[in-house]
């Protein structure tokens, strides 16, 4: 926190006047960067462009995004809210018909898909053209599984198989 505030070009005590730890910070971080993200996303009207959008977000803001995604796993098995997850799901039953909750295995690969992806992209050193190249695969993929999933709709919305 004494580094933070010496960032800030405050002290330690108002900073401690606003956040009460650590986690009440990044807590109050997180909010800030899902607001940030759910505005760069929001306006797409296709899941392809929300996809896009993501990648785009990512790139542009990855401190925001690393903070966002921290805990992204653990936070999809609590019942807690997840708008960027619950948008995609809308836009790809705006887009395919049926539920949100019908597409929720096409948004988890989506998510997972885009999530590796970024993940190369903001690793140290990488070149602009494999910049684009990987961005380029990763939505052709996306618009694959999002037409692929129109076509058999049953094969995402089918009950997970037992082991």
């Amino acid at each position: 926190m004494r580094a933070l505030a010496r960032a800030a070009g405050t002290t330690t005590p108002t900073v401690y006047e606003r956040f009460r730890d650590k986690k009440d910070l990044l807590r109050f971080l997180r909010a800030h960067a899902l607001d940030n993200f759910l505005r760069a996303i929001e306006p797409a009207e296709t899941a392809a462009g929300t996809c896009r959008q993501f990648l785009a977000f990512a790139s542009a803001h990855p401190n925001e995004y690393r903070l966002l995604v921290a805990d992204w796993a653990v936070r999809l098995g609590r019942r807690e809210r997840k708008p960027s997850f619950e948008l995609i799901k809308d836009r790809l039953a705006s887009e395919l018909g049926g539920k949100p909750s019908q597409h929720t295995r096409l948004a988890l690969a989506l998510g997972e898909l885009l999530h590796g992806t970024v993940m190369m992209i903001l690793a140290e050193g990488v070149r602009e053209r494999i910049d684009r190249e990987l961005r380029h695969a990763c939505m052709a993929a996306c618009e694959s599984l999002i037409e692929h999933a129109s076509a058999k709709p049953q094969r995402w919305n089918s009950p997970r198989p037992r082991s």
